[in-house]
């Protein structure tokens, strides 16, 4: 469950083909912090499994697709307790612990580009310290025949990290809030743990099945706070077709903010689909410690 795009193309030619979902979107880290457990790293990434995640609800349209979801700090903690990762002594809170995710992405046809925003809130009565996204894209410029001869760059002007091959086909992304690092990588070498947490402001040298990341660093984000963001991907037949095509994308997305945040306060986007209770309910209860 979670936002994950699988294929994309750009006047027919591929720039993101039956990737692995966990490489294709948001991932999100902090420390959760509170007197009673002390500082404890969280590391979230694009897809988990429910409990983690639980849908709160969904509504597709024509052209704005909008997904709601809560990400159970508490079953993550259970999960990270039971494979050894975390103090098996820490006393869980007894109240939810929860960070709702709102994804709005705007698909307006004959529009060069892919507009979504992401939106965490902090539900819970925790702190969530040094609170970063990482906005992550194993792209495969012209599909999977030519998924391992991709070259990376990075344009510091506009922050837009993109790929591209010797047909000089561009595909990039970047966001409306200014990165604090970047990184491309092979993919098979690409990593973020508890140890090493920020990206490494290096482009792969040479050509190679390459994955592309930023990272926005934000502050704590406190009970009630919320980070929001909206990532715009596109692609060009030229390096400056793709960077016109990501810069009119941001241009629209300012104009959309005011329309996120009405529609993330609304009562029906915050009220949980009975069909979705039911599924949540069972899947926790499957995954429950016996």
């Amino acid at each position: 469950m979670g936002f994950s795009i699988k294929d994309i193309k750009y006047k027919n030619k591929p720039i993101l083909t039956l990737t692995d979902q966990e490489l294709a979107g948001p991932w999100v880290s902090f420390e959760l912090e509170g007197a009673d457990i002390g500082t404890i790293p969280v590391l979230l990434k694009n897809i988990e499994p429910t409990p983690i995640y639980q849908l709160v609800n969904s509504r597709i349209g024509l052209a704005i697709n909008r997904i709601t979801l809560d990400f159970d700090l508490r079953e993550y903690l259970k999960k990270q307790i039971k494979y050894n990762k975390i103090d098996s002594s820490i006393t869980l809170p007894d109240e939810p612990l929860l960070v709702r995710k709102y994804t709005d992405i705007f698909l307006y046809p004959k529009i060069p580009f892919i507009i979504t925003f992401f939106t965490y809130k902090n539900l819970s009565k925790l702190n969530l310290k040094d609170f970063s996204i990482y906005l992550i894209f194993d792209l495969d410029i012209n599909g999977l025949e030519g998924f391992d001869n991709d070259y990376s760059g990075y344009d510091p002007e506009h922050d837009i990290i993109y790929q591209y091959d010797k047909t000089g086909l561009h595909a990039g992304f970047s966001a409306i809030s200014k990165s604090t690092h970047y990184e491309s990588n092979l993919t098979r070498e690409f990593q973020i743990d508890y140890g090493q947490l920020d990206l490494s402001d290096t482009l792969y040298e040479g050509a190679g099945e390459i994955l592309s990341a930023l990272q926005i660093v934000f502050k704590t984000l406190r009970p009630g706070q919320a980070f929001q963001t909206a990532l715009i991907i596109s692609a060009g037949e030229t390096k400056e077709e793709m960077i016109r095509n990501i810069v009119q994308g941001k241009q629209k997305a300012m104009k959309y903010l005011k329309q996120v945040n009405r529609s993330i306060e609304t009562e029906q986007r915050n009220t949980q689909e009975a069909g979705f209770i039911n599924i949540n309910k069972q899947e926790a209860k499957d995954c429950t410690e016996k």
